[in-house]
């Protein structure tokens, strides 16, 4: 008799040769092996397939899907969905790279817990140019301990906490994904993090805070420059509260609190760069003309104070999250960090070092 698979890895790629070969061989050395890991090549124009190919000739589990042509990311997970046959899925990215033991870590989880459907961890969040360690996501977690965190449970936190759920840190139960109707295209960089949130209020998810996984993050990447373009930014203010909205999971207060809560982080991506964008504040921060005035008042003070007094503002009128919660996990994280930093010391001396020294 053919046992069916356990886990399968969906890893989309478009030009990414060089950044591509981390993410296989950090799939690779999985003590708990992924049974099928399926590469899908979005129609690169650099050595990608190349690479691909080399890592397929020696490991037997990994296959390859070439796309004639570029359909972006998430239409290239979908294709990947569609072919795959583990029980548990895990949707990888060519640029970042799982951590040892997350594989086996969260199977055992599932398989104990066959009523959620998803794990989630941390992520270490590292930048791209220098390799260096920089933060840990989730900013707050949902619970401070590993274990369950069911559907009605999910509802309460929503209305003060959200983004627990890490794709890059997640493992999905498949038939759970079949239910959901998989990732909505509509929805662009957001469609997995709307998955997660849908699955989490239908099914629950198991929480480990424990870091599993990296997000390496560049300054130019899609979800970044999408929070950075006002008009794209104005878009998903208005698509994806109608996909709440026409989702009966979704508590009907999630509308605005999620529209709340996509104005702030935009903002405060907004607010650290330089020059400061003053018209993407005035247009995305400002919910009524009081609001308008109030912000362009603020921008006459100096830069430097200006941009403080603008986010306490913003946190003050639109309560991303609970300053509670926040502090709560930031005290917790301290811990986790140190704890970290000594594995890494094991593994990498110069990431151990710049983990040490980040922020």
């Amino acid at each position: 008799m053919t046992l069916s698979p356990t886990l399968s890895v969906i890893l989309p790629n478009y030009n990414h040769a060089k950044l591509i070969e981390r993410a296989l061989q950090a799939l690779l050395d999985q003590e708990c092996k992924a049974d099928a890991i399926i590469v899908i090549d979005d129609a690169s124009t650099d050595d990608s397939v190349r690479v691909i190919e080399g890592f397929a000739a020696k490991a037997p589990s990994l296959s390859i899907l070439i796309n004639p042509h570029n359909i972006g990311v998430i239409p290239t997970l979908e294709r990947g969905l569609r072919v795959a046959r583990g029980k548990y899925i895990y949707f990888a990215a060519a640029d970042d790279f799982v951590l040892p033991g997350f594989f086996g870590l969260a199977v055992r989880r599932l398989d104990s817990n066959p009523d959620l459907g998803l794990f989630c961890g941390e992520s270490v969040l590292i930048e791209g140019r220098s390799n260096r360690p920089i933060a840990m996501r989730p900013a707050v977690w949902p619970r401070m301990n590993a274990g369950r965190v069911d559907p009605a449970r999910v509802r309460r936190l929503l209305k003060t906490t959200d983004n627990w759920i890490l794709t890059g840190s997640s493992i999905f139960r498949r038939e759970c994904l079949l239910w959901a109707g998989g990732l909505d295209a509509r929805l662009g960089s957001f469609a997995d993090g709307m998955l997660g949130r849908k699955l989490a209020l239908k099914f629950g998810f198991f929480f480990e805070p424990k870091p599993v996984a990296t997000w390496v993050i560049f300054s130019e990447s899609q979800s970044r420059r999408i929070a950075l373009d006002r008009d794209k930014t104005r878009y998903f203010l208005d698509a994806v509260p109608a996909c709440i909205a026409a989702d009966p999971i979704f508590p009907a207060w999630y509308v605005e609190t999620f529209r709340n809560r996509w104005r702030f982080n935009a903002c405060r991506l907004v607010l650290q760069g330089h020059p400061l964008d003053r018209a993407f504040i005035l247009a995305v921060g400002a919910r009524s003309p009081a609001e308008y005035a109030a912000l362009k008042k603020i921008m006459a003070l100096p830069d430097r104070l200006a941009r403080v007094v603008i986010l306490a503002l913003l946190w003050y009128r639109l309560r991303p999250i609970a300053l509670t919660a926040l502090l709560r996990t930031m005290f917790a994280l301290r811990i986790t960090r140190l704890a970290f930093g000594r594995w890494f010391r094991h593994t990498d001396n110069r990431m151990a070092s710049a983990f040490s020294d980040g922020g």
